[in-house]
């Protein structure tokens, strides 16, 4: 197996662990918001958080946390009046605006579309963790996003939504997707030397929001490029690699060489659901049941997971996998990914 198609399931066995955030999620993993809540945590630490789910008549519903007593009714029901005084729709991530009490820096997601909120959460930090830097919330823009999008379908589909509603085509989709990436150029000790990141991280400007710039990148983060690159070297010809860290994300790594040596140039992008496979399979002629599969294995699914939950054995989940490679003219897995989704092109020699 490359190494580089080993990161999705060192992700999905991360998310597993018993230290890791997730273990102590109290919603059920079949929830819609159970895989990217779990991810935020893992990806942004925090000393508190708080999720709540908010009803279609706008009330507070379900809440889930980190602290056995929670948050009160009251206190989130105040947190979301505040937030939608300053925006009265849409997404939205700002500085919390309630009470901190004891803790030295809060941040807000509210998960919307035009329409009607989702969810709300809070995550709360102690001064000894420290501000929130500025490559966590480019990632919590994602993620805020992300969650909204899967929370807004979920309503539509419970309104049984009209057939005919408009929808993105697939091109559309990654082209939105591309105006919305986050860049870093990293040295050879993966520290950031510069940055550059989409018009929703500059809108935590306006939030009043205390932060500092990042030094680094998020843990997760950092630890998917270094694997992507540790077949790097100076003096050798080094090979651009994509990978699906969390399930929000896709983080892609290519060389960067100049009077200073090597350096990695890094762009985190949000993944786009399933449904933008559409448009990519018919063009490279991918049958549904190899969208399946690809499908299931972006979700770090193993492949003796994809085999159960199709029916087939893991041999065929194998073989289609070729199937998907050979069709797309791509030389592992990663490059499948990228290939399909139109994040990068593929250079003519991994064609022949």
């Amino acid at each position: 197996m490359d190494r580089r198609d080993d990161i999705v399931k060192k992700a999905a066995d991360r998310n597993r662990r018993p230290d890791h955030p997730a273990a102590n999620l109290s919603l059920p993993e079949s929830d819609p918001a159970y895989p990217i809540l779990a991810s935020i945590l893992g990806v942004v630490p925090a000393s508190r958080w708080t999720f709540a789910r908010l009803e279609a008549n706008g009330e507070i519903g379900a809440q889930f946390g980190s602290h056995a007593q929670g948050t009160t009714y009251a206190r989130l029901a105040d947190e979301l009046k505040r937030q939608r005084a300053k925006a009265p729709v849409g997404p939205r991530i700002a500085a919390t605006l309630g009470t901190l009490d004891d803790y030295a820096s809060g941040i807000t997601l509210v998960f919307a579309d035009a329409r009607a909120n989702f969810g709300l959460l809070t995550l709360l930090r102690t001064a000894d963790l420290g501000p929130f830097t500025s490559s966590e919330i480019s990632m919590l823009t994602f993620a805020l996003d992300a969650v909204s999008d899967q929370l807004s379908a979920l309503r539509l589909q419970q309104r049984r939504a009209p057939a005919h509603a408009p929808r993105k085509s697939a091109t559309e989709a990654v082209n939105s997707d591309r105006r919305k990436g986050a860049f870093y150029v990293l040295n050879s000790d993966l520290q950031i030397v510069l940055t550059w990141s989409s018009e929703d991280q500059r809108r935590i400007a306006l939030t009043g929001l205390h932060t500092r710039i990042a030094e680094r990148l998020p843990s997760v983060l950092e630890e998917t490029v270094r694997e992507l690159t540790s077949a790097w070297a100076g003096d050798s010809v080094n090979e651009s690699g994509v990978a699906r860290p969390v399930p929000f994300l896709v983080v892609r790594t290519h060389p960067m060489s100049g009077p200073a040596g090597l350096f990695i140039g890094v762009r985190i992008d949000r993944f786009q659901p399933p449904n933008s496979l559409t448009g990519a399979a018919s063009r490279f002629q991918i049958t549904p049941r190899e969208v399946q599969v690809l499908a299931l294995l972006l979700d770090g699914n193993h492949l003796d997971d994809i085999a159960r939950q199709l029916y087939i054995t893991s041999s065929t989940v194998q073989d289609h996998i070729k199937s998907m490679l050979d069709k797309t003219g791509s030389s592992n897995r990663s490059a499948l990914i990228a290939r399909v989704l139109g994040w990068e092109a593929i250079p003519s020699a991994e064609l022949r």
